[in-house]
C-alpha cells in the first residue's frame, strides 16, 4: 500500500481548543477512513525567530493505480484541513508521496476558508 505524509502548517490554536488536543484531533479524522501510520508535531525554523508548528501524519491508501492513489491522497489532505479548521486557523499544506527521504510531492495547498 502507498505510503502518504501530510504536512500541515498551524498558524493558530482555536479559542476553547487545549493545543495539545490538535494532534490526536487530527490523527482521529484520517483514521475514519484510512491507517495511520505515524503522527508528529514539530515546530520549525525555531532558531529564526519565525518559529512555525507544523503536523505531520503519515497514512497509507489501497493500491491501485498510481494518479488513482494520488488523487484519493490529495482528497484525503483536503479533507483534513477542511476539518481541522474548527480547532485551528491552518496555512499551507504540502503532501508527499513516500517512502521517507526519497518522497515526491504530490500536491499542496492552503485552506479554502480563514
Amino acid at each position: 500500500m502507498p505510503s502518504y505524509r501530510v504536512t500541515v502548517d498551524v498558524l493558530d490554536v482555536r479559542a476553547g481548543v487545549a493545543p495539545q488536543a490538535v494532534l490526536p484531533a487530527a490523527e482521529a479524522v484520517l483514521a475514519k477512513t484510512h491507517v495511520v501510520e505515524d503522527r508528529l508535531l514539530d515546530v520549525a525554523g525555531v532558531g529564526t525567530g519565525h518559529p512555525q508548528p507544523r503536523l505531520h501524519l503519515r497514512f497509507v491508501v489501497d493500491a491501485s493505480e498510481r494518479a488513482a492513489e494520488d488523487a484519493e491522497a490529495g482528497a484525503v489532505a483536503r479533507l483534513l484541513v477542511d476539518e481541522l479548521d474548527e480547532l485551528v486557523r491552518c496555512g499551507m499544506w504540502r503532501l508527499h508521496r513516500g517512502p521517507g527521504r526519497r518522497s515526491t510531492l504530490v500536491a499542496t495547498g492552503t485552506p479554502t476558508t480563514d
